[in-house]
């Protein structure tokens, strides 16, 4: 979160917690910015405003807007492949509401 969200630099975040190196810092951050980008991790919490500064709630509700439309792609295409699979292999898989456990 330091990194990604907070600007701090991958050497500073190493020495705060001890690590030799950035390499294991720098690895997680590539592995960390994929899974945000298929929609797997979801965005920090802000934090509450020290200032009310109207740029940085601008830029927080471009960053929600962005990830709000990928999560929307991401389930219209899962969506898709469910209907997809259930017409090409006639087995229902959505769990119908209504049914006895």
């Amino acid at each position: 979160e330091l990194v990604v969200y907070q600007n701090y630099s991958k050497e500073e975040v190493a020495k705060k917690y001890g690590l030799v190196n950035t390499y294991i810092l720098t690895n997680w951050i590539i592995g960390y910015k994929k899974k945000l980008e298929k929609g797997a991790v979801t965005l920090a919490p802000m934090e509450k405003p020290k200032t009310k500064d109207a740029a940085e709630l601008k830029k927080r509700i471009k960053d929600l807007e962005k990830a709000l439309e990928k999560a929307n792609v991401l389930i219209y295409g899962l969506n898709s492949m469910i209907d997809h699979a259930e017409k090409a292999h006639k087995v229902p898989i959505r769990k119908k509401g209504g049914t006895k456990q």
